[in-house]
């Protein structure tokens, strides 16, 4: 194994826990042996680091804890980040569903009024229609009056000149 090697495994021990043991070596060639069966089956022994990069371990180790400070700083800076961006972003859909209610509001609203006017401009043509074919019917009512009073009346032909101007049904 190099030196290396050494370090990368060293962090993979202390990341699950088994890099507390002051003999490095021992616990190297202990994780070696017993998680890779094919040691267990063979009965292969793992070469033993030697005593000089031990020396080094200590150094190793405090770098190692260094380096697992920094990233977990990190990743708790990057937590923290992304629970306010979360939070930011519920705040932005929470704010979107404010304005599409009082949209709505708005809307039912405007609605309302509009079907109110619809419906009070409906009654006025109701009512105009009704008061327009009243006043054809009376129209028709005072010609026929008319007509008689004409052939009883010495006026008769003036008479007949206004029985036979154009009526307002005439007109376009």
């Amino acid at each position: 194994m190099q030196p290396g090697n050494t370090n990368e495994l060293n962090y993979l021990l202390a990341h699950f826990g088994l890099a507390n043991n002051n003999n490095n070596t021992q616990t190297t060639n202990q994780f070696n042996v017993f998680s890779n069966p094919f040691h267990q089956q063979l009965n292969i022994s793992t070469p033993q680091m030697p005593t000089s990069l031990s020396s080094n371990s200590t150094s190793d180790e405090a770098d190692e804890q260094q380096l697992s400070i920094i990233i977990n700083e990190r990743k708790q800076r990057r937590m923290i980040s992304n629970r306010e961006s979360a939070r930011r972003s519920r705040m932005r859909k929470q704010k979107q569903l404010d304005e599409l209610w009082s949209q709505v509001v708005w809307l039912r609203n405007e609605n309302r009024m509009m079907m109110d006017k619809l419906n009070h401009v409906s009654e006025s043509h109701h009512r105009a229609v009704q008061e327009n074919t009243k006043l054809k019917e009376d129209v028709l009512e005072l010609r026929r009056m008319l007509s008689d009073m004409q052939i009883s009346s010495p006026f008769h032909d003036r008479l007949r000149e206004l029985v036979d101007e154009p009526s307002c049904d005439d007109l376009p």
